[in-house]
């Protein structure tokens, strides 16, 4: 079977550039998602594509440039689609580009061809429409990693953004009938899509080789190390997260923050009371991959409050889980129950209960293991077996 794999996936190589160039905080969670896909499929995928319009934001309010026309560095991983990026053109754009570099796929004389479609993104579910209807013998199989209306969790939303999304998103189910099989990452995500009972699986992560038990560096260390890496919004529980932090009273303990978001005003005049609160703003994958390394604890605050919980697995769990350190997290809807076993979960949502499962954890960072969870997703989570499901309900 021909594979191609669409979506918004970006080469290490040009991380630096799209930094450089954003204003909001870049989507490395979702990056970090599809490289491990894949991989996944080019270990089982005889024959393997991949097409990105890379996941930068939208010109003038979260990226400097009108046009991507490319990064200035060279990579070979992935095929990357021009577009205009001036926000309310740029969906026509990318969906009309796309469609443009599919052409070489849908003149292949394969009798078996799969589009892989990484997230609801409306433009690339067009571009994948088109090319179905241009060649009957091509299924899509849709990866849904959020559900279009919980793209965009941030406070900080327009008028003109929610009436623009909600035009989106009645343009995107109009599409849906044309997807042969899905991937969710929660059973409830296909009750809430999958409403001609298509084939679909649900995997609520992947683990890649290089994620499994980080050892920790504990070279120029200065006590223990409580961790969080990703968007940093009031809404996920990072303002819950500093104040829970701030009554620890042990001198040696570190807060380290990650990332961007409408929290970070919040973060910096607290860090400007306590220094144990260490603000490092927007940094790499790497670097978050090095701040995890050096973690005693991980921990994401994000409560279970919303409607949106029952559709969100929130992918930093996976990873955080796969580096063997121990895991202070919320059980959300849409999580399995096995998950249970695996966390340290606080017992409500107070600020009392997140202060006290931050110390549980840490009094058992020293000589904690997790072989439970590490059997659990070497076979259920891997890249590998993943692209096997993908490519065997792509088949049916």
């Amino acid at each position: 079977m021909k594979v191609l794999f669409l979506g918004s996936v970006f080469a290490t190589e040009n991380e630096k550039e799209i930094l450089e160039n954003s204003k909001v905080a870049v989507e490395y969670s979702a990056n970090n998602f599809q490289k491990k896909m894949i991989d996944g499929f080019k270990e089982v995928a005889e024959d393997f594509f991949i097409l990105s319009a890379p996941g930068i934001a939208s010109f003038p309010k979260g990226y400097r440039k009108m046009q991507f026309k490319g990064f200035s560095v060279a990579q070979s991983e992935y095929e990357y689609v021009k577009f205009n990026n001036i926000w309310g053109i740029r969906n026509r754009s990318r969906a009309k580009n796309v469609k443009k570099a599919l052409r070489p796929f849908i003149a292949a004389t394969d009798e078996e061809k799969l589009i892989v479609v990484y997230s609801a993104h409306t433009p690339f579910l067009q571009a994948a429409t088109y090319a179905k209807r241009k060649d009957s013998r091509i299924k899509i199989c849709l990866v849904i990693p959020d559900l279009p209306q919980y793209m965009n969790l941030s406070a900080n939303q327009s008028l003109l953004y929610r009436l623009g999304k909600r035009y989106d998103i009645n343009k995107f189910n109009k599409l849906l009938p044309n997807v042969d099989s899905f991937m969710f990452l929660t059973e409830e995500m296909n009750k809430k899509l999958n409403k001609e009972n298509k084939p679909y699986i649900v995997v609520e992560g992947i683990v890649g080789e290089n994620d499994f038990q980080l050892e920790t560096n504990k070279e120029e260390r200065v006590g223990k190390y409580i961790v969080y890496t990703g968007k940093l919004y009031e809404r996920f529980g990072v303002n819950n997260l500093v104040r829970a932090f701030e009554r620890l009273q042990e001198e040696n303990y570190r807060l380290i923050l990650c990332g961007a978001g409408d929290s970070e005003e919040f973060i910096k005049k607290e860090a400007s009371k306590d220094e144990r609160i260490w603000f490092k703003g927007q940094v790499t994958a790497d670097e978050a991959k090095q701040w995890i390394k050096q973690a005693d604890v991980l921990v994401n605050p994000r409560p279970n409050n919303e409607e949106y919980t029952k559709y969100s697995f929130p992918s930093k769990n996976i990873e955080y889980l796969a580096s063997g350190k121990p895991v202070v997290a919320y059980m959300l809807d849409g999580m399995k129950q096995i998950y249970r076993d695996f966390l340290y979960i606080p017992k409500d949502g107070s600020i009392y209960a997140l202060a006290q499962s931050l110390l549980s954890a840490i009094e058992q960072s020293n000589e904690y293991t997790n072989k439970d969870f590490m059997k659990y997703c070497k076979e259920k989570l891997t890249a590998k077996y993943i692209a096997k499901e993908i490519i065997r309900i792509g088949k049916s």
